[in-house]
């Protein structure tokens, strides 16, 4: 009984163990993190653009498949005029086999906007991923470096302004301003572009840009540090924005941030092009990713977890026995008995009956030194007195119904001659 139990626990720790760290558990409302999604409501979320494009009927598409989905979009997508939004670093990764689609579909005359969570850090985006910044490059054709801002004229800072620009630098801005460089119709009535960063941010700067190719259109306002650039690329564009809350649900009604992208779509977007949210990238995807899957360290601690419960269950808590044999001996009365009954079943009864006649009469046969040839010995019976008459009768009566045909009762006939045996020996 104690081993039971102890196995019946081991069974619930196991099912827990594995529910734990396989199955997703509901986070509470107030501790998700807003997530830049198409369908997100939240201040990271990008529902408030998906809800104006359709309010000014602006055919809308989320991606929930990778780039090499872009040439067969549905809805009866056109080639040409599209503008596709992503936001990065991306939760997914993208792989070799995108970039030939993606470069392709911009060539073809679409615009591909990349929002990149650069000089702010909300909290949806993870630090320190070099993987972003390589991908970044890959995508932009520019090269981003850190950097430490310095006031333009340092003579005229006070120490107090000094210590509040390091502590500034050092706990990142809540606020960001960006304002117009240049002229350009994507910044016709933008003044002034708001941002904010959820978290530590570091600063950036642009470095191996092309300016015959790559136009900068916004700058930071505490550092000059561009912000929005332009990157023309055959019939198509990139533009690329170093900050990702300004079109964000949280930030994209404040300052000119809506003005701005409203210039951004009517100014990239044919008329019969479409806007597309690149959802897959941030988790939101429409298909099975196996290799996502085993390359989950959830699976891989489960199993883990599973052979060391294993290992605990059976070297553990039970005791090594000796094996215990099924097989048991049978008794030869028990023999004896059911080969009669096999044989009773096998055997015709007339068959048998003459049988045991024979082995009766071959018996005292044997004894007498006479052939044993099964034929009866009536005259010799006759003179044993130890057999009475009634007995001899009855076994004459049964000898002449066996070897007429007739039916006997074989148990009546065996205890006669067992009984006769008795007193002829």
């Amino acid at each position: 009984m104690k081993e039971r139990w102890l196995t019946l626990l081991l069974a619930a720790a196991a099912l827990l163990l594995f529910y734990a760290l396989v199955f997703p558990k509901p986070v509470p409302d107030a501790q998700k993190v807003s997530q830049p999604l198409s369908t997100d409501t939240g201040v990271a979320g990008e529902a408030a653009l998906w809800r104006w494009l359709q309010a000014e009927q602006i055919p809308v598409v989320s991606l929930r498949y990778r780039y090499d989905h872009l040439a067969s979009l549905p809805d009866g997508i056109c080639g040409t005029g599209n503008v596709l939004i992503t936001v990065m670093p991306h939760k997914l990764g993208i792989r070799k086999d995108e970039w030939q689609p993606l470069t392709h579909w911009i060539d073809a005359g679409n615009t591909l906007l990349v929002i990149a969570a650069l000089d702010d850090t909300p909290y949806w985006s993870p630090t320190g991923d070099d993987e972003f910044l390589r991908q970044l490059t890959q995508l932009t054709q520019i090269k981003f470096e850190p950097r430490l801002d310095k006031p333009d004229k340092p003579g005229t800072q006070t120490d107090a302004q000094k210590l509040q620009l390091e502590l500034s630098h050092f706990l990142g801005t809540p606020l960001i301003e960006i304002v117009p460089h240049g002229q350009h119709p994507l910044l016709s009535a933008v003044h002034t572009i708001h941002g904010s960063s959820d978290r530590q941010a570091a600063r950036w700067k642009a470095t191996d840009v092309a300016p015959a190719l790559s136009l900068q259109l916004l700058q930071r306002s505490d550092s000059g540090a561009a912000v929005l650039f332009l990157n023309q690329r055959a019939k198509g564009q990139i533009l690329v924005s170093t900050l990702a809350s300004p079109f964000s649900n949280g930030q994209i009604d404040a300052a000119d941030n809506a003005q701005l992208f409203s210039n951004i779509i009517a100014w990239s977007r044919s008329e019969q092009g479409s806007v597309i949210f690149d959802d897959a990238h941030q988790g939101l995807t429409a298909y099975y990713d196996p290799r996502a899957f085993f390359a989950d360290p959830r699976l891989h601690r489960t199993l883990l977890w599973i052979v060391l419960l294993w290992l605990v269950f059976v070297l553990g808590p039970l005791p090594l026995r000796s094996v215990q044999s099924l097989w048991k001996p049978v008794s030869d009365t028990a023999l004896i008995e059911a080969s009669g009954r096999f044989y009773a079943a096998a055997v015709p009864a007339a068959e048998a009956a003459r049988r045991l006649f024979e082995n009766f009469f071959n018996g005292l046969r044997r004894r007498l030194n006479l052939p044993e040839n099964g034929a009866p010995l009536w005259d010799w019976l006759a003179t044993q007195g130890r057999i009475g008459e009634q007995q001899r009768a009855l076994l004459q009566n049964l000898y002449s119904k066996v070897y007429a045909g007739e039916r006997i009762e074989l148990t009546k006939l065996q205890n006669l001659l067992a009984n006769l045996q008795g007193k002829l020996v």
